[in-house]
């Protein structure tokens, strides 16, 4: 088994444990990384603004997850504003792999239940579907964006405009 599939077997787990597994698709490029935004949307044949963006950052009083749509930035002011979480940075790729489990990306959109406060850009909200990564940077997971709300994450303005 590569590392590819024990990210994506790892994930698969996830789903079962969120009882989501029925309720999403699982899309395979394993010919092209979807770690770039842009190679993402290729190899999955959508525009960057259907690809989501998982990214954890670390501050002062404790870490936060941002989702956002592949064509935005996330707003780091606004990100603080919104967590309360003051000097906000990203996180280092190392420190990305030891506190979720999982390589930069291949983090799933649904990992951060239970570990960290999730913060979700409107945007995505308004989409008819996202994708983000399915535990490999070679897998996608195609779903609702309304199970970030099941989840409890939380939607707030968090990218640049």
């Amino acid at each position: 088994m590569d590392v590819r599939d024990e990210g994506l077997n790892k994930f698969l787990k996830l789903l079962d444990d969120l009882g989501l597994r029925e309720r999403v698709d699982i899309i395979l490029h394993s010919e092209v990384s979807g770690k770039r935004t842009e190679d993402a949307a290729t190899a999955l044949g959508v525009s960057p603004e259907h690809v989501l963006k998982c990214l954890i950052f670390r501050g002062k009083e404790g870490d936060v997850a941002a989702i956002i749509t592949g064509n935005r930035k996330v707003d780091v002011r606004k990100l603080e504003k919104v967590s309360g979480v003051k000097r906000l940075r990203l996180a280092r790729p190392d420190e990305v792999e030891e506190l979720m489990g999982y390589k930069v990306g291949g983090v799933p959109p649904f990992v951060f239940k239970g570990m960290m406060r999730a913060f979700v850009d409107v945007e995505v909200m308004s989409r008819e579907f996202v994708i983000g990564a399915a535990g490999t940077e070679y897998a996608g997971v195609k779903f609702d964006p309304k199970i970030f709300e099941e989840l409890g994450y939380e939607v707030a303005d968090i990218a640049k405009r």
